[in-house]
């Protein structure tokens, strides 16, 4: 409760400063039922979900992971909030899964999946991990149920100022570069790990800016490249992307902000596969259904 009041009265001061709308702001975070869907996502399994991602190779399928305590597992939902599948990773212990990403990789014409272990609410963690897989096929997951790997890679890293949490990651398709926003400050962080990333050492991610914003808990880049989003627990922020500009460079402007319904726990948000809207997707309290929530928007490119 503390973090979310400190939340909103951050957000508040940051429209004044910044001369916005405080109506329109307000409208966005409280859209009226008409203005998304949402669908019951039944799986018991599926009681902490803080990341999701939409498949680069099946349509209406979505890639998600529970917070820290479960095993290293990533699930398959279809748009119906059904589950197709578990991708088990062999031999790795979940530490604090918080986002995860889908996108380009080292073998052209490949589609991966990033799972970013780079939680840390206590800011002890020297360590970061990023584990990047080939996206499975979802309809050998379909009659497999469960796929074990053994064969994946570990994007091991430190933050360059020190132990902090982390709980957004990003993968930019037109650079395969993998972006990382710590959490709790004031101004969060934005960080990067460029192209190739070396499996073979640890790496020290490079600090990019300052973002004006705070709480951040999940980001996604279109597949476009042209739109992204970054979250907190209370709003959903835009940021076109002008052709020829760096992810960092999108995001030296104050965003826009996307309608958004308040959840649970919401630490999860993506762009639809066709960028016809984006996902979110929370924690469930009490033991009630998750929820997964689509909101139909119309991107523009910049």
């Amino acid at each position: 409760m503390i973090i979310k009041l400190f939340t909103v009265l951050f957000s508040v001061l940051i429209l004044a400063a910044c001369n916005f709308d405080r109506h329109s702001a307000s409208a966005a975070s409280s859209p009226d039922s008409g203005y998304f869907n949402v669908v019951s996502v039944p799986d018991p399994a599926l009681d902490e979900v803080s990341g999701i991602a939409a498949s680069r190779k099946s349509a209406d399928i979505f890639w998600v992971h529970n917070d820290s305590g479960d095993k290293a597992r990533i699930f398959a939902i279809d748009a119906q909030g059904q589950t197709v599948g578990q991708v088990l990773l062999e031999g790795v212990k979940a530490i604090d899964w918080e986002d995860i990403a889908t996108g380009p990789g080292p073998i052209a014409d490949s589609n991966y999946i990033y799972i970013g272990d780079i939680g840390d609410n206590r800011a002890r963690r020297d360590l970061k991990v990023i584990y990047r897989i080939i996206e499975p096929n979802a309809q050998a997951l379909k009659n497999e149920k469960i796929i074990t790997l053994i064969d994946f890679a570990a994007i091991r890293f430190r933050l360059p100022d020190g132990a902090r949490d982390s709980e957004a990651l990003m993968c930019d398709p037109l650079t395969k570069d993998l972006y990382v926003v710590s959490k709790r400050e004031n101004r969060v962080h934005l960080y990067l790990l460029p192209f190739p990333q070396d499996t073979s050492r640890i790496l020290t991610a490079e600090f990019l800016r300052e973002l004006p914003l705070t709480q951040i808990t999940a980001g996604d880049i279109a597949p476009s490249g042209r739109h992204i989003i970054l979250k907190n627990y209370l709003q959903i922020f835009y940021f076109p992307r002008k052709a020829g500009q760096t992810v960092s460079e999108a995001l030296d402007h104050f965003p826009s902000f996307l309608p958004y319904k308040e959840e649970p726990q919401g630490e999860a948000v993506c762009f639809a596969q066709d960028e016809s809207g984006y996902y979110t997707i929370s924690e469930a309290p009490d033991h009630r259904p998750t929820k997964l929530y689509f909101y139909p928007h119309k991107f523009t490119a910049p």
